[in-house]
C-alpha cells in the first residue's frame, strides 16, 4: 500500500472514531396501512394511488409525540412530495433499473445501493404482478444528506459521487490474486421527469476500480438504463425501455480460459399494458445483446457474441385481494453474430424455445409484500449435437417492513446463460439473497446482506457455487457529504480443480451528493 493511501485511510479512521453513539429514534412498532390499490400493476390503470397522492395515508399510527421517526417537523421533502422523508415515497419511481442479486455483481461490481435495489423491486412488483411495497417502509439511507436535486427545466437531476480506498487480500480475484490497496471512484446520476401525465426516468451508475503497485489493470464497471411511460387513455400504458452495461468477467469462471473480457450489455423493450376490467393484461417484446472485448492483450470472444428476441403475454389478477394469480408465457429465439456455416468446424448455438410460469403476488396491508413464481423455459439449439438448456424457473421478491426504520429485502432469480464451451449448450443458475437495512438516526445507517448461487452446465460435469456476505454503515458529515465503510466477503467454488477462491475487501471513502 503507498503511503499516501495508508495516510489517507489512517484520516477516515480517526475521523470515524469520534462518530458519537448513535441515539436510537423511538418508533412505535404499529402496522402501516396499505398504500395502494390492487396488487398488480401501478398508478391510476391498476386502480393504486398515483404517484405524489399521499403516503401518509395508509399509517395506522404515528411516531410518538407526532415526531417524524426520521427527525424531520413536517416529514415533507424538499421537492414537495408528500411522502415521509427517507421512505419509499421519497426515492421516486426511478427508470427501468433492474435488481441485482449480491451474487451476481461480478468482478469489481459494486453491491447495488439498497435504495436503488427498492425502486427496482418496486417497479417489478408494479410491472410484474407484484404486491406493492409500502409506501412508508424505510429506504435504506441516510436523511441528513437526502438528496435535493436540481432542476433543469421539467426534469429533476440527482448527482451522486463517491470516492474511497480500500484494501483486499485477492485484488485479482482468482486462485492465485495477492493482497494489496485499492481506490475507486464512483459517479452516479439519476434524471426523473416532473411532468404530470406521462413520464421518463434515465439512470446511470458507473464505477472505476483501481490497483496501485500492481500489474492489474482497473476496471471499470456501467450500469444505465432509462424508462419512458406513456399513458394512453384511462386504461392503457405503454412503456419503452433501454439498458446499458458493462462489466469485467469473473476471472474464476470456466468460461475465463480466453483471459480478460469485458462484457457489453444492450438492451431495449416495447410493453403495452391494459386494464381489461378483474384481469390486467400486458404484452411485451424485448432484446437484450451480449458482446465480449478482450482487454489486458486478451482476444475478443467474438463467438459468444450473441442477441435474445423475446415477446412474452402476461395476464394478472385485478381484483385488489391480499393475494392475487399472475401468469404468462414466452417465445425466445437467439442468434449469435458468427454463424456456424460448417457443422464440422464449429457447433451451431443459434436457438429458438418457450418459457412459461405462474405466480401469486400477495399484500399484506403493504407491510409485507412480495411476489413468487414458479415455471419452466427451454431452448432448444439449431445443433442437434446440443442438449436443450432448460430448467425450471423459481423467481420472487420480498419486502418486509417490521418498523418504521427497518426494511428487509429478499430476491430469488433463475437465470440462462450461453456457453462457448464444447460440449454444453450452457448454464442455469439459481440465485437468492436477503438485505436489510436500519436506520439508527437522521445520520447513521447500516445494511447487512447474504447470497448464494448456484450454476450448473448442461452436459458437462461442471458447477460453479458464490457465497457472499456483506456489512455497511453510512455516517452523514453534513446535508451533502457522507462517510460510508463496507466489508465484503466472497466464496467462489468450482468442480474446476484450481479454480476456487476467497477475498476480503474492505473500503471506506466519502460520498458527494446534491
Amino acid at each position: 500500500m503507498t503511503r499516501t493511501a495508508v495516510s489517507a485511510l489512517a484520516v477516515m479512521v480517526l475521523l470515524s472514531a469520534q462518530l458519537p453513539t448513535a441515539v436510537r429514534v423511538q418508533a412505535q412498532d404499529a402496522g402501516m396501512g396499505s398504500g395502494a390499490g390492487s396488487a398488480s400493476g401501478s398508478g391510476p390503470l391498476f386502480g393504486s394511488a398515483p404517484l405524489g397522492a399521499s403516503a401518509d395515508a395508509g399509517f395506522d399510527g404515528e411516531a410518538e409525540d407526532g415526531v417524524d421517526p426520521l427527525g424531520r417537523e413536517d416529514g415533507v421533502s424538499p421537492q414537495g412530495r408528500s411522502g415521509t422523508r427517507g421512505t419509499i415515497s421519497e426515492i421516486g419511481p426511478g427508470a427501468g433499473e433492474e435488481a441485482q442479486a449480491l451474487t451476481a455483481t461480478g468482478r469489481a461490481q459494486p453491491v447495488q445501493p439498497f435504495s436503488e435495489r427498492l425502486r427496482a423491486v418496486q417497479r417489478r412488483s408494479a410491472l410484474a404482478g407484484g404486491g406493492r411495497i409500502a409506501n412508508t417502509a424505510y429506504a435504506g439511507d441516510t436523511t441528513r444528506d437526502e438528496p435535493r436535486g436540481m432542476r433543469v427545466g421539467s426534469f429533476l437531476l440527482y448527482p451522486e459521487l463517491f470516492t474511497g480506498l480500500g484494501w483486499s487480500d485477492n485484488r485479482a480475484g482468482d486462485a492465485n490474486g495477492d493482497s494489496g490497496a485499492t481506490y475507486r471512484l464512483a459517479p452516479s446520476l439519476r434524471v426523473q421527469s416532473d411532468w404530470s401525465r406521462h413520464s421518463l426516468g434515465i439512470n446511470f451508475r458507473g464505477s472505476y476500480t483501481g490497483y496501485p503497485d500492481s500489474s492489474l489493470k482497473a476496471d471499470p464497471n456501467v450500469s444505465s438504463d432509462a424508462l419512458l411511460r406513456l399513458e394512453v387513455g384511462e386504461r392503457s400504458e405503454i412503456d419503452v425501455s433501454a439498458s446499458y452495461g458493462l462489466s469485467m468477467q469473473d476471472r474464476g469462471t470456466a468460461e475465463s480460459a480466453g483471459g480478460d473480457q469485458e462484457i457489453h450489455t444492450l438492451g431495449g423493450g416495447l410493453a403495452l399494458r391494459r386494464d381489461l376490467g378483474i384481469v390486467g393484461a400486458e404484452l411485451r417484446g424485448e432484446v437484450d445483446a451480449t458482446y465480449y472485448q478482450g482487454t489486458n492483450g486478451a482476444v475478443a470472444n467474438r463467438d459468444r457474441d450473441n442477441a435474445l428476441f423475446t415477446a412474452t403475454l402476461r395476464v394478472d389478477g385485478n381484483t385488489g385481494a391480499t393475494v392475487t394469480p399472475f401468469a404468462e408465457a414466452s417465445l425466445l429465439a437467439r442468434r449469435y453474430t458468427d454463424a456456424c456455416n460448417n457443422l464440422a468446424l464449429c457447433e451451431d448455438r443459434d436457438s429458438t424455445g418457450y418459457g412459461l410460469r405462474a405466480g401469486l403476488a400477495f399484500d399484506n396491508g403493504g407491510k409485507i409484500s412480495g411476489d413468487i413464481a414458479v415455471g419452466w423455459r427451454s431452448e432448444t439449439l439449431d445443433d442437434a449435437r446440443l442438449a436443450r438448456l432448460e430448467g425450471m424457473t423459481v423467481d420472487g421478491s420480498l419486502v418486509w417492513s417490521p418498523t418504521r426504520l427497518t426494511t428487509v429485502t429478499a430476491l430469488a432469480s433463475t437465470s440462462f446463460a450461453p456457453s462457448s464451451l464444447a460440449g454444453t449448450p450452457g448454464s442455469v443458475a439459481y440465485s437468492g439473497d436477503l438485505r436489510l437495512a436500519h436506520g439508527f438516526s437522521d445520520a447513521l445507517s447500516g445494511e447487512v446482506g447474504v447470497g448464494y448461487t448456484w450454476r450448473d452446465y448442461t452436459g458437462l460435469v461442471l458447477t460453479e457455487q458464490e457465497a457472499r456476505a456483506t456489512t455497511a454503515l453510512t455516517w452523514a458529515l453534513t446535508s451533502n457529504v457522507a462517510l460510508q465503510g463496507r466489508y465484503t466477503f466472497r466464496r467462489f467454488v468450482s468442480s474446476n480443480a484450481g479454480s476456487s477462491y476467497n477475498s476480503n475487501t474492505i473500503e471506506a471513502g466519502l460520498r458527494f451528493r446534491h
